[in-house]
């Protein structure tokens, strides 16, 4: 009953907007409701649109869809990533600067910053290459302490020892945990 209502609605506008292309939404609405059409904004836009007095299809994506493609791609792949050079940046000029062998101090006024950043770019360039450091693998593996050979015998019990003593430790652990099971 209600899709019947509706359809009615969109109807009354469509004829009434042939009628008279100029009708606001409110002084329609107020004549549907009274001929006991129920009636909603979109059914008005749609009714203007499917008698080509707005363009359809001109929302905000479109727009953004029409907008992304006028742009030239390649002029938008070169903003994208990290400069290409290495001196536009300050890190970069203050690099090109330590090598003509100015000062720190020198160097900061030059460059507009601080003596602190010209230090800490000193101190991460590799010694006399004039580029970065590269960084290393990261912390060192923990490597156990094998039994010394001075040790000899003795240090092979003590490790026998050590294994066997925390092999009782986890088995008493065990034991708890299926008690504690055991008892819910």
């Amino acid at each position: 009953m209600a899709e019947k209502k509706t359809q009615a609605g969109y109807e009354f506008f469509i004829e009434a907007l042939k009628a008279n292309k100029a009708a606001s939404y409110a002084e329609l609405r107020e004549k549907a409701e009274g001929k006991g059409f129920k009636v909603f904004p979109i059914m008005y836009g749609r009714a203007k649109a499917a008698l080509g007095l707005v363009k359809s299809g001109a929302g905000k994506a479109k727009a953004a869809k029409v907008a992304k493609a006028s742009k030239p791609k390649a002029a938008a792949a070169a903003k994208r990533g990290r400069p290409m050079g290495g001196t536009d940046s300050k890190s970069g000029q203050i690099r090109e600067l330590l090598k003509s062998g100015k000062t720190a101090a020198e160097i900061a006024k030059a460059v507009g910053c601080t003596v602190g950043l010209v230090y800490n770019v000193k101190s991460s360039m590799s010694k006399g290459t004039g580029q970065p450091a590269k960084r290393g693998p990261g912390r060192p593996r923990k490597v156990a302490a094998a039994p010394s050979n001075t040790a000899g015998l003795d240090g092979v019990i003590a490790s026998l020892k050590d294994g066997e003593r925390e092999r009782e430790r986890l088995m008493r652990a065990l034991q708890q945990i299926r008690g504690i099971l055991e008892s819910l």
